[in-house]
């Protein structure tokens, strides 16, 4: 259809005429009649009845006449009336049909008759019937603005909306409230089918959680992030919540936060660890939670192994002390990263002090003092870059009168990049969030202790210096970590008891002994919690299915079931007879030799033991869910910084939230290459489109 209407065939005018609103005193094209005429007397004189020839009449009907002839079409759509009489003609009908009247069906054809688009199959291109939706896309736009962080006014931008047009004309492009509305409509629709997936779930879930501060507000806000492993041994996680929190950031606030947040998403009875950074206020997080808040009553074990430090952080505090030792040299090399990238000139300098050294240009970059990572990272590069930084005093006489290069030690730089290697290989593994890392942490925990006693014997008297203020750091922490660590990696096929048994050999062998023992106490003692948690479900489901089979039974006027019963009757005095528990089997067995494997799978090990071991990898999954560190709950920090840019400082906490979850959830479902991994909690096609 062009700019106009342009009926081809008298059936489509019609089909239009059938579905217009019906009107009694209307008369049809062939029977429309013209209003009567008045002599020179006064007198009405009858006329003979003209057939109407135009069209639009179709879509009108006629008002009442007035003395002077004239009378109203009054539009059958929108109500919108027009003088018609003698010598007046349809021109204004004609425009108000084809060009102002905006409840006329104009695409009609459209709507009923769906257009071909070509797709990709796994067989190739085939066509496909589309019909434009407006909802739909509506709510795509919505998704694309939460995913890629747009503002919302990206739908006032000329060149967007210019594009859109192009696109499709039909689409009716929102405002930006209205973008900002369906965004947090797509929000709360997903935050309700979350809510039914975690509630469906039968495993515990683990925490995370944070504090980050905005600069441009001055003011805290809190993130929490769930994990766990679903029904297919998949290891999920999701931000739950990203709530502003009040000063003080005391442990009572934290403590009223967090649990409030469990209680809205129905997760307070199913808590399994939370684990948080270093900080004090933490520390009395979890006193204020055992003592004012019910949680601890529905814990494994009382909560024992309810509060778990992150790894990475105590990684960080144990090399950041260690560094403190080589302050100046690092801060040498700090500065000379900064001097050399501060101007384009000196830049170029650079580059030719790469040249004339027959090395390749790589850009200076500093660290982060307070990321010993970062720190590492600038130590690995200035190493790379030493001819070129020595060269280059030669070059700039400003730079050589700041730095005495010739003074300064190389090869004390190079021996601490090699001892800090270890630390950052670890860190790296423990940082992960698509794998399970608890399982992880024992190991690599005990390597990097063992690392730190070599240090003693090392030549460099500020490497033993540095080992020493490490090893303090590492007892601190080593005495207050809980048995959890150690179980997660007994329940590592690759490990088990064996590599427990050894590392505690080699950290404190007089106190190896005593741990073992408390160890297999412990896991005993969780294990058989869990056997009861199943003992009681599969009674409750006996107890229902009885009384069921009975109300059957007794409806019908039959005997019960006693072969039923019977079996039900031997089941339960097996399980109430001693015999090896899954746990014992399980530690009985050898080591899996060919899991010692980089790319070892632990969860489809487990996945694949399941019916051998149903109640021990309910309590795995619990267990290998948990994470050793709070990146999850950090990375929510970036997004945050992003969505919280200046020119977005006026969001309000409603939409910082949704923004920030709905783009977790979104991205939980697509891989790196913006594939999709698994089924997404939206759908497009199903999800009822957004409501006007």
């Amino acid at each position: 259809m062009g700019a106009g209407l342009h009926f081809e065939t008298q059936e489509e005018i019609e089909k239009i005429q059938e579905d217009a609103p019906n009107d009694p005193n209307s008369t049809g094209q062939d029977g429309q009649k013209e209003p009567p005429c008045e002599e020179e007397g006064g007198n009405p004189k009858k006329r003979k009845t003209r057939k109407v020839s135009s069209k639009y009449w179709k879509y009108f009907n006629q008002g009442p006449t007035d003395e002077d002839g004239s009378y109203y079409a009054i539009c059958k759509y929108c109500g919108n009336k027009y003088l018609q009489g003698q010598q007046r003609g349809t021109s204004s009908m004609r425009n108000h049909i084809e060009k102002g009247c905006k409840k006329f069906p104009r695409n009609r054809r459209d709507a009923l008759q769906k257009m071909l688009q070509a797709a990709k199959t796994a067989e190739g291109t085939e066509l496909i019937p589309w019909v434009f939706d407006q909802m739909k896309c509506r709510k795509a736009l919505a998704i694309m603005v939460i995913a890629h962080e747009y503002p919302f006014n990206c739908v006032n931008h000329y060149y967007f909306r210019l594009l859109l047009n192009e696109l499709q004309p039909s689409f009716k492009i929102p405002s930006r409230t209205t973008v900002r509305a369906d965004c947090i409509r797509f929000y709360e629709e997903q935050h309700v089918t979350l809510y039914e997936q975690l509630g469906q779930l039968t495993c515990r879930f683990s925490f995370t959680s944070d504090l980050w501060t905005n600069k441009g507000r001055d003011r805290g806000f809190m993130a929490i992030s769930c994990h766990y492993i679903d029904e297919k041994w998949i290891l999920r996680k999701r931000i739950i919540t990203f709530v502003p929190l009040p000063s003080p950031h005391t442990g009572k606030h934290l403590a009223e936060a967090f649990y409030d947040k469990l209680v809205l998403w129905n997760l307070d009875k199913r808590a399994f660890c939370l684990v948080l950074d270093n900080a004090s206020s933490n520390d009395a997080c979890i006193t204020e939670l055992f003592a004012t808040t019910p949680i601890q009553d529905d814990l494994p074990v009382d909560g024992k192994v309810f509060h778990q430090r992150c790894g990475c952080h105590i990684l960080n505090l144990i090399v950041q002390d260690g560094l403190s030792v080589l302050k100046d040299e690092i801060s040498n090399i700090r500065d000379t990263m900064k001097y050399i990238k501060h101007s384009q000139g000196r830049m170029e300098k650079f580059k030719l002090a790469c040249s004339q050294s027959q090395i390749p240009f790589k850009k200076p970059a500093w660290d982060v003092p307070t990321r010993w990572n970062s720190t590492y990272l600038m130590l690995v590069l200035a190493l790379e870059l030493k001819p070129a930084i020595c060269r280059y005093g030669n070059i700039d006489k400003r730079y050589a009168n700041m730095f005495k290069w010739d003074e300064f030690k190389w090869d004390e730089v190079e021996c601490l990049v090699g001892h800090l290697k270890v630390f950052y290989e670890a860190t790296l593994k423990l940082s992960g969030t698509k794998y399970p890392t608890l399982n992880l942490f024992f190991p690599e925990f005990a390597d990097v202790y063992l690392n730190i006693k070599r240090m003693s014997s090392s030549p460099y008297p500020f490497i033993v210096q540095m080992g020493a203020q490490m090893i303090a750091k590492f007892d601190k922490y080593w005495t207050i970590g809980n048995s959890l660590l150690a179980i997660a990696c007994v329940l590592d096929p690759r490990c088990k008891l064996y590599v427990v048994e050894y590392y505690m050999k080699e950290l404190c062998p007089e106190q190896c002994a005593n741990f073992m023992a408390n160890l297999r106490e412990c896991m005993k003692e969780l294990f058989n919690e869990y056997v009861q948690e199943n003992a009681s479900d599969e009674k409750k489901a006996r107890v229902s299915k009885r009384q069921k089979t009975s109300a059957v039974a007794g409806a019908s006027g039959s005997a019960t079931n006693s072969r039923a019963a019977l079996k039900d009757y031997i089941k339960e005095r097996r399980n109430t007879e001693p015999q090896k528990s899954e746990l014992d089997d399980y530690l009985a067995t050898e080591v899996d030799e060919a899991s010692v494997d980089e790319d070892f799978d632990i969860l489809a090990w487990w996945r694949l033991k399941s019916p051998k071991y149903p109640i021990l990898c309910q309590l795995t999954k619990d267990i290998l869910a948990v994470p050793i560190s709070t990146v999850a709950s950090e990375s929510a920090f970036s997004t945050s910084g992003r969505i919280l840019s200046p020119a977005r400082s006026s969001l309000n906490d409603e939409s910082i939230e949704a923004l920030l979850c709905a783009q977790d959830w979104l991205r939980a479902s697509i891989n790196e290459n913006g594939e999709k991994i698994g089924e997404p909690l939206w759908n497009i096609e199903e999800g009822g489109g957004i409501e006007e």
